[in-house]
């Protein structure tokens, strides 16, 4: 089958190109031909066609919450052009189903309609649904226009399409490639792994993973880093990710200015993105994500599927990720003690570590790729047969 996939990203690091690719790589064998629309030329782009689909592009229009008065005055033009190009791409490429790889996008949901093409809603995002009057009005668009909505997480579910709920949200969690995680022969040198992020053998290094936003709060993991190394000295840390666009480069420079005020500078690590991420998981001692409203925490899923220990925010999807605290650790949003609290508590206890560490790889099984491709790929041939 032919689908036309249409995602709003065109950058170095973004969570939803991650997913869609790992779930191209696996419908391949499953007979899906993938094409992706994206926004502009860009770094995914040669990763996409490695992945086996044909990439095309559309100017393609993203909403968000901060859209100004002429952004929104303009808004029918620009969702009208973004849909006949999908539209047009459809037609050229035969697609059979057009599926929207993040909420943020009409343009393919408003070409299949036009088209008579069955669509399929992706919601990646948050679970901060406000304003709830504006979320509950969307919720009720993105079902409308839609034969079948995955959530990325129940909690997602609940949060954006509670009130919206109908036979047509399904549940499916971002696909993660569990075995690339496990260790196994031939796996790059640890050590030479924790020297690049900072650390030397006997060390305890600390790991964060994700874009320098104020979303992913790391100043609360700074904050966090700095009461930990005041009582464990051999404490090193690490932020992998990048700032891209203005508003993280003007966060990344406060999360610098942070780091000199408390002291710790010379201890973090501020790695930028990397392509060994199942090594750069094995190398962490405790893996941390204190984001706010994770509508599902990929990080989280790869740390854990690595046997990495983590703590997490007790927010969004992350709680039910580690089944309370069966998988892992969780502190408040914003609470750095709390934060330090948990890391000390594992930092100091390796059977805790290593026990949580082998729940969490377990309960990573519930996110393989090859599983949830099979179940989207099951999904396509059901609308198509309808």
């Amino acid at each position: 089958m032919r689908v036309l996939y249409v995602s709003p990203f065109s950058q170095q690091v973004s969570g939803p190109d991650e997913s869609l690719l790992a779930l191209i790589r696996r419908l391949r064998p499953a007979a899906v031909e993938p094409h992706v629309v994206l926004p502009a030329d860009g770094p995914p782009v040669p990763r996409y066609r490695a992945a086996g689909a044909v990439v095309h592009f559309a100017p393609l229009t993203i909403l968000h919450r901060g859209l100004a008065v002429p952004t929104i005055a303009r808004l029918p033009f620009d969702l009208g052009r973004g849909a006949w190009t999908v539209a047009r791409i459809a037609r050229q490429v035969g697609a059979e189903l057009i599926h929207t790889n993040m909420e943020v996008v009409l343009d393919g949901a408003l070409a299949a309609r036009a088209l008579g093409l069955p669509h399929v809603l992706h919601y990646r995002g948050n679970t901060l649904a406000e304003p709830r009057a504006v979320f509950a009005a969307l919720a009720r668009l993105w079902t409308g226009l839609s034969a079948r909505v995955f959530c990325i997480s129940q909690a997602t579910a609940d949060a954006i399409f509670g009130a919206a709920r109908s036979e047509k949200i399904e549940v499916v969690y971002n696909p993660i490639e569990v075995a690339a995680f496990a260790a196994g022969a031939g796996d790059p040198d640890v050590a030479a792994v924790r020297a690049t992020l900072g650390a030397r053998a006997g060390q305890l290094l600390v790991g964060t993973v994700g874009r320098i936003h104020p979303r992913k709060d790391v100043e609360t993991f700074v904050r966090a880093a700095a009461a930990v190394a005041a009582q464990r000295p051999d404490a090193r840390f690490a932020v992998v990710g990048v700032a891209e666009v203005p508003v993280e480069e003007a966060y990344f420079a406060r999360v610098r200015a942070l780091c000199a005020a408390l002291g710790v500078a010379d201890r973090i690590c501020f790695a930028g993105a990397r392509a060994d991420m199942p090594a750069v998981m094995r190398a962490l001692d405790v893996f941390v994500l204190p984001s706010r409203h994770e509508g599902f925490g990929r990080v989280v899923g790869e740390a854990m599927a690595a046997g990495r220990p983590v703590v997490v925010t007790d927010e969004g999807a992350l709680p039910e990720l580690i089944e309370g605290d069966r998988c892992g650790l969780s502190a408040p949003p914003t609470d750095a003690a709390a934060f330090a609290d948990r890391i000390l508590r594992l930092g100091g206890d390796p059977a805790l570590r290593a026990a949580l560490g082998e729940r969490g790889r377990a309960r990573a099984q519930a996110f393989d790729a090859a599983a949830i491709a099979s179940r989207v790929a099951a999904t396509y041939r059901a609308i198509l047969n309808r």
